[in-house]
């Protein structure tokens, strides 16, 4: 009993002896040429090459001082988004509850004129809360819209 609790941790330690021993082949000379410098080279020239077709086909608008390919997709969404509410907009006979009055609030917007009037209108009462010096005064200035 007592040579297998000797041998066998001798005969495990020999085996990984053997195993260490054994070396790998040597690996391939390493080309003397740094690849990663044409790698990017050759990067480079292929993005400059696509900026410079992308620069030909696209115009920066007047009022602009750049232009992206992201700020190309905003201008885009923001007319369909527009085209969208002037439909809601529209005293169609055939739009339901919702478009109305998504229409009627864009139309209420747009229209500055009306918008102005009632804002000189209201400019009264905006000074009299203008004028209020505390938060008890505030809160009695609120009930009295009530």
């Amino acid at each position: 009993m007592r040579v297998t609790r000797i041998l066998l941790p001798c005969l495990l330690l020999l085996n990984v002896y053997s195993f260490a021993q054994h070396r790998l082949p040597p690996s391939p000379p390493r080309a003397s040429v740094s690849t990663t410098s044409t790698r990017r080279s050759i990067l480079r020239g292929f993005l400059t090459s696509m900026l410079r077709q992308w620069m030909k086909k696209v115009d920066i608008p007047a009022d602009r001082s750049s232009w992206a390919s992201f700020t190309e997709l905003d201008e885009r969404n923001l007319d369909i988004e527009r085209g969208i509410l002037e439909k809601a907009q529209s005293g169609s006979a055939s739009r339901n509850a919702i478009d109305q009055k998504i229409g009627d609030l864009y139309g209420s917007c747009m229209d500055e004129k009306t918008v102005n009037t009632r804002h000189r209108s209201a400019q009264p009462e905006l000074d009299r809360v203008a004028a209020v010096k505390d938060k008890g005064a505030l809160i009695d200035e609120s009930r009295a819209y009530t």
